[in-house]
């Protein structure tokens, strides 16, 4: 008796039990993160970078839609500005997008570099009236894709939330690292930037002169 005793303590000791045996098993089939190194595979990339809040331009809204030819993603940017509630006076434009091979190569390659980490997306908000809203949508083929987002005020717009879908599984994953926006400003000279200066600048001016109108009638 004294024996089994002692030889049941010494597994308790060593950790040798059942117990401990299938926690181990549990603990090696827990599924591993996805290595985005996938996204280097692009064939399409779809970005919304849209900013909301208290402005007589309100919103901001860029979108692209760009796709693979030729090593090169080419496509088209859609800019509009102060669309909402001001029908017939918002300004907005489309113009072609051309990334050179290296820039999107060089895209592609840092954000597959975001840490992920499981956890439930929590954007960070603590002002009112500034609401961005960010979207990088990167489409491996007709079954798997990969979408940054982010709602987040803070710096970076961390945190950001990874979803990543495949064979029409979606997993959500969130990011506290500001990799994701620095991919975006590797683009940001070829995304038709000026363009959106010049959009502002005339939906100020037709602003203004609605409103010297109204004061005269």
């Amino acid at each position: 008796m004294c024996k089994k005793l002692s030889h049941l303590l010494l597994l308790i000791l060593c950790g040798c039990t059942h117990s401990s045996i299938d926690l181990s098993a549990q603990s090696q089939t827990k599924e591993p993160l996805p290595n985005l190194a996938v996204v280097m595979q692009a064939q399409t990339v779809e970005i919304y970078n849209d900013w909301n809040g208290y402005s007589d331009i309100t919103p901001i809204l860029r979108h692209y839609k760009l796709r693979l030819e030729r090593q090169k993603f080419v496509g088209n940017a859609h800019i509009a500005v102060g669309g909402y509630g001001a029908a017939g006076i918002h300004q907005q434009k489309t113009t072609r997008v051309a990334i050179p091979a290296d820039v999107g190569t060089k895209f592609l390659a840092t954000l597959s570099q975001t840490p992920l980490k499981v956890g439930a997306y929590q954007p960070k908000i603590e002002r009112d009236d500034d609401y961005p809203s960010i979207e990088i949508k990167v489409r491996i083929s007709s079954q798997q894709q990969v979408t940054f987002s982010s709602r987040s005020q803070a710096n970076n717009y961390i945190p950001w939330k990874v979803t990543v879908t495949r064979a029409n599984k979606t997993a959500e994953y969130i990011s506290n690292s500001p990799i994701p926006n620095r991919a975006l400003q590797i683009l940001k000279p070829y995304l038709a930037s000026p363009g959106i200066d010049r959009i502002i600048e005339q939906r100020r001016y037709k602003r203004k002169r609605m409103f010297e109108k109204s004061g005269e009638s």
